[in-house]
């Protein structure tokens, strides 16, 4: 009885769960949150079993909930993968901080990063927390509610497609079965039910009745809830989101940045073959990441466009950007600091040119990010001759670690989306080129290493699309000419309908470098390439554009898209010096003098970039391996044996309980202490009892059904007595040799029992049956 109500607390948050369907897109995002939901709940419900002061149960269930954290979030920090150490909690915080900057920077509906999912689990373990306090500590079931309403409230403020009417009615089911357990139970509370003398069918009949109650208030409920918003018109018209959204913005609001077409302006500046230079830096990296400026993310079969941006107050640059939405755990690398000059004859831009991915920006005007590309942008006419600072983080992942990698599951499903009416026979062509590929990795390689073979020609001249023909179509299967803007298209293309998430971006390669140790780049080193996303990396560049004298000269080919490690001078890997034993923030971070240029303009590198407590995503991948390959073919058995076990362990937590209070407690909790464990041991073995007969009538037929030997027969009347005694008697005197008495009975009750009754009793012990009751609970006399 004492577990049913956290349990049903539990299913009532559960089913709230769906109502944040519209905010969070991704599969599985709501598994981390279900599984410490449960724990916490388990947690009170094994407790409360005790009869034991309820005191102690939210910091059960929190330290329940925290326990199953480690092996969902941190399993490469933890010994075994199960066991927190100091790492653990440095890993949860930086998972923390990656969620809060997924949220406060991205629209809605928000990636379901890990991040995300380690704060959804969070919140959901709160509110399971409090609704078990409000249902089964403060017996108030109907405050519930109020946790179920917060919930309710995050889609209909922050997004306008607000709930869905499947999610709707899943909250009230879970609620109202909420409501109905709390009745029942107080039902059973008033005491036994009095016979009157009705069968078995008319007791089904009656049963049947009350469910058919429950179930037509539980479908009437659902069905006002989405009867009601209909009828009200500022209910069904968005209101509450609209006055958030009103409330966020204030008198403003954000404004909308639309721009000219990335690829019309690229195909100027590649078809110019102009050396005229487009800007200047110098930089701390040998060799520097292409200079990105725009990020096309809609593809319609023929043109990649670029989604609009908001330029909301909350997205301006103040020196720090905010970290990727795809950031997992950590940066993995340095940082690097470039100092850009755009030439003051180039004409203005309103997206400037920064390397992947940037960590802080200073740079004169109002500039602003766009959270699931970076890319920064202004809202002015756009600057010419500007000079600003970068700092970027150089975290290039290795060709082994993007092998391991496994399909990408949080990047949002807009990144696969294609036309339905692109030609099939690119689909077969993706696959044919990718057969016996078997990662999105060696995937990704194949299609790259496609496009640079011979069978495609770079030429700023190609064949014009015959009439009737999409372009993709005839650069792929027909033509197979074209410059970089067709190959960084169609490789993107040819990844989504893969099922890797893939983009374009646009921007510049490196460009060359002068004596003095500057960088130039002129309008002929205008480039696009694509961007693809990797689980738990992020998104990386790869070059599919033909190498050759005619195409960008200063491009190059990332070392983690080959099979092959870059080869190294053995030189130089003997004389690189040893990494410092500890790693600080100011060890980390780059300083102004060092930062190529970057004294007194006030640039610093993130913490968060360069901090103690990043992460190797190497040694997590690892980690992780080795911590599946030891739990899966031991995990299982585990957990089938913990599942056996489990009414054992909680039938001796409760005889434990119980046992304790012989010793503990006062005169009458013993005798009921001893009396209980007394029935609960004779259901378990099968020997029947009416709970409705007194204490010294049950002593009896106790003793009629197991003939137990003198010493128990006396040991089963003195409990019975000492139970009498506390039930009735004003004054009850104190039980002296209860725990001896009780030994004794249950020792003659087991023995005379079949070795059948024994195991049963042992492993399915039939008092926990929530229909059972043990003995009548006494009555409290009134104060």
């Amino acid at each position: 009885m004492r577990a049913l109500m956290p349990l049903a607390a539990l299913v009532a948050l559960l089913t709230s769960l769906p109502l944040l369907g519209t905010v969070v897109t991704g599969s599985g995002w709501w598994v981390p949150a279900a599984v410490m939901m449960t724990a916490a709940a388990a947690a009170s419900a094994l407790y409360r079993l005790s009869g034991w002061s309820s005191l102690a149960v939210p910091f059960l269930q929190l330290l329940a909930a925290g326990a199953v954290a480690t092996p969902l979030f941190a399993a490469h920090t933890g010994w075994l993968g199960l066991v927190p150490t100091g790492e653990t909690v440095s890993a949860l915080y930086l998972l923390l901080d990656q969620g809060i900057h997924d949220i406060d920077f991205s629209p809605p509906p928000v990636t379901a990063s890990t991040g995300v999912m380690f704060i959804m689990a969070l919140a959901f373990t709160v509110f399971t927390v409090a609704a078990d306090f409000l249902a089964v500590t403060a017996r108030c079931p109907g405050l519930v509610g109020a946790p179920v309403l917060a919930i309710l409230a995050i889609p209909l403020t922050v997004n306008d497609a607000g709930v869905g009417a499947g999610a709707a009615v899943s909250a009230a089911t879970g609620f109202l079965l909420l409501l109905a357990a709390d009745m029942w139970l107080r039902g059973r509370q008033w005491g036994l039910r009095v016979p009157d003398g009705s069968g078995p069918s008319a007791r089904l009949l009656n049963a049947l009745r009350r469910a058919a109650v429950v179930t037509v208030s539980i479908a009437v409920a659902a069905a006002a809830s989405l009867v009601v918003p209909l009828s009200i018109p500022f209910l069904g018209s968005g209101f509450l989101y609209l006055m958030a959204e009103e409330v966020g913005q204030g008198p403003t609001g954000p404004e909308v940045i639309t721009t000219t077409d990335p690829m019309s302006s690229l195909e100027r500046n590649v078809l110019s073959l102009s050396d005229e230079p487009v800007l200047t830096y110098s930089t701390d990296a040998e060799e520097p990441e292409y200079l990105r400026t725009h990020v096309l993310d809609e593809f319609d079969g023929v043109n990649w466009t670029m989604s609009p941006v908001d330029a909301e107050e909350e997205r301006r640059v103040r020196g720090t950007l905010p970290l990727p939405t795809d950031w997992r755990s950590g940066t993995g690398g340095d940082t690097v600091s470039t100092r850009i000059s755009l030439d003051p004859d180039t004409p203005p831009m309103d997206f400037l040119p920064v390397p992947y991915w940037p960590r802080t920006l200073e740079a004169p005007g109002e500039w602003y990010t766009a959270p699931e590309t970076l890319a920064v942008f202004t809202t002015e006419s756009g600057s010419t001759g500007l000079n600003y600072t970068v700092v970027s983080a150089t975290d290039e992942p290795s060709a082994a670690e993007l092998a391991a990698t496994g399909p990408a599951r949080s990047a949002p499903q807009r990144y696969l989306s294609l036309p339905e009416a692109l030609d099939p026979r690119v689909a077969e062509l993706a696959e044919d080129v990718t057969e016996g590929a078997d990662s999105p990795h060696a995937q990704a390689i194949a299609l790259q290493e496609f496009f640079k073979g011979d069978s495609f020609t770079y030429t700023l001249e190609p064949s014009p699309v015959p009439g009737g023909r999409d372009l993709l179509t005839h650069f792929l299967l027909e033509d197979r000419t074209g410059y970089c803007q067709h190959f960084a298209g169609a490789m993107a293309a040819l990844a989504r309908h893969l099922g890797i998430p893939a983009r374009v971006a646009t921007g510049f390669t490196p460009g060359e470098r002068s004596e003095d140790g500057h960088w130039t780049v002129t309008r002929a080193d205008a480039h696009a390439w694509p961007e693809l996303y990797f689980e738990g990396v992020g998104w990386i560049r790869f070059e599919p554009t033909p190498s050759s004298p005619d195409a960008q000269g200063t491009a190059t080919v990332p070392d983690y898209t080959s099979d092959d490690p870059p080869e190294r001078d053995p030189a130089e890997e003997t004389e690189r010096p040893d990494p410092p034993e500890t790693d600080t923030d100011q060890e980390s971070a780059p300083s102004a003098d060092e930062s190529g240029g970057a004294a007194g303009d006030g640039s610093t590198a993130s913490p968060s970039a360069s901090s103690g407590r990043d992460i190797d995503r190497n040694s997590f991948s690892w980690a992780a391996g080795l911590v599946l390959s030891l739990l899966l073919p031991l995990g299982v058995p585990a957990m089938i044996l913990l599942l056996l076990s489990l009414p054992a362990l909680v039938r001796a937590m409760l005889r434990g309980s119980r046992t304790a209070a012989l010793s503990s407690g006062p005169p009458t909790a013993a005798a009921h202490a001893a009396w209980r464990e007394l029935c609960a041991t004779s259901t378990d073995l099968g020997i029947s009892w009416d709970p409705a007969e007194s204490p010294r009538a049950t002593a009896a037929h106790l003793t009629a059904a197991a003939e137990p030997p003198a010493p128990a027969r006396d040991a089963l009347m003195r409990l019975a007595l000492a139970e009498e005694a506390a039930r009735y008697a004003p004054d009850p005197a104190p039980v002296h040799g209860a725990g001896a008495d009780l030994r004794t009975a249950c020792a003659a009750l087991t023995a005379a029992s079949s070795r059948w009754d024994r195991a049963r009793a042992l492993l399915l012990p039939r008092s926990l049956a929530p229909w059972r009751r043990m003995a009548p609970r006494p009555v409290p006399s009134p104060a």
